[in-house]
């Protein structure tokens, strides 16, 4: 097994960390191993605001269900979809009136490039985390509270939250074992789209169900199903914000609302 290989198989989602800081040389290599990601026309339709204010971390903790760990992880990156940069570039270098095209505004499909290129890079980056030695967890709940989080980063039209990651030394030593994954062919499709019936989504989900019974963390007296757990979430109130909440951003990246 090569080094990259045991990389992406030994990493998993740290909530703890010990209380220091990443050191700026190797918070300076994370940046460069996440800018090396790749992206749509290789012009980052993304930026990464790293949040190092104590006020702010607290308010994004409590935008995002009150996670205290976000306020005291020692790195806080938010992974923005961006093309507020590229089209004030467009505007200023007179990109139009050389081509002799009109300049438009970024719409649905720049906002879906923007989202891709701004995931991929915090990929790059939770990757990157691992090889040095930090801990790692995405935070999609940073896609709630849209309002109060365009105040908080003081965010313009064409640049909204893709993802949030929280970084640092993890405390103490990992014991809890990697969480089990579905079956490939259920995931991996040839050619056309598959439609699963009960039967050959409980075989794929088989595996994850089993742990989860195992650990008692089925509901309903761990009788339910790995589906009966996790339509728990979809279902919550904080999915529903977070519906809401990503429906006013795209409002806004539309140009609907100001």
């Amino acid at each position: 097994m090569n080094d990259t290989i045991a990389t992406i198989e030994k990493r998993r989602s740290i909530r703890l960390f010990e209380n220091r800081a990443v050191e700026k040389d190797v918070l300076d290599e994370l940046k460069r191993l996440t800018l090396r990601a790749p992206s749509a026309g290789n012009q980052e339709f993304y930026s990464v605001i790293e949040v190092t204010d104590e006020g702010k971390k607290k308010v994004l903790a409590k935008c995002c269900d009150n996670q205290m760990m976000i306020e005291k992880a020692p790195v806080v990156w938010v992974f923005l979809a961006d093309v507020e940069k590229w089209y004030t570039f467009f505007k200023e270098s007179k990109s139009d009136e050389k081509s002799g095209k009109a300049l438009r505004k970024p719409s649905i499909g720049d906002f879906h490039l923007a989202m891709q290129d701004a995931v991929i890079a915090a990929q790059n980056a939770v990757i990157a985390a691992e090889a040095l030695n930090l801990g790692s967890c995405y935070i999609g709940d940073i896609i709630e509270n849209y309002e109060t989080v365009r105040e908080l980063l003081d965010l313009p039209q064409w640049a909204a939250p893709a993802c949030m990651l929280i970084m640092g030394y993890p405390k103490g030593t990992i014991k809890a074992p990697l969480s089990k994954r579905p079956e490939a062919d259920g995931i991996f499709m040839e050619n056309r789209y598959k439609k699963m019936g009960f039967d050959e989504l409980e075989r794929v989900y088989h595996e994850q169900e089993e742990a989860l019974r195992k650990n008692g963390a089925l509901p309903y007296d761990n009788t339910g199903t790995i589906a009966d757990r996790y339509y728990k979430k979809y279902a919550s109130d904080f999915m529903a914000e977070m519906n809401r909440s990503a429906a006013v951003f795209l409002k806004r990246w539309c140009g609907k609302i100001d």
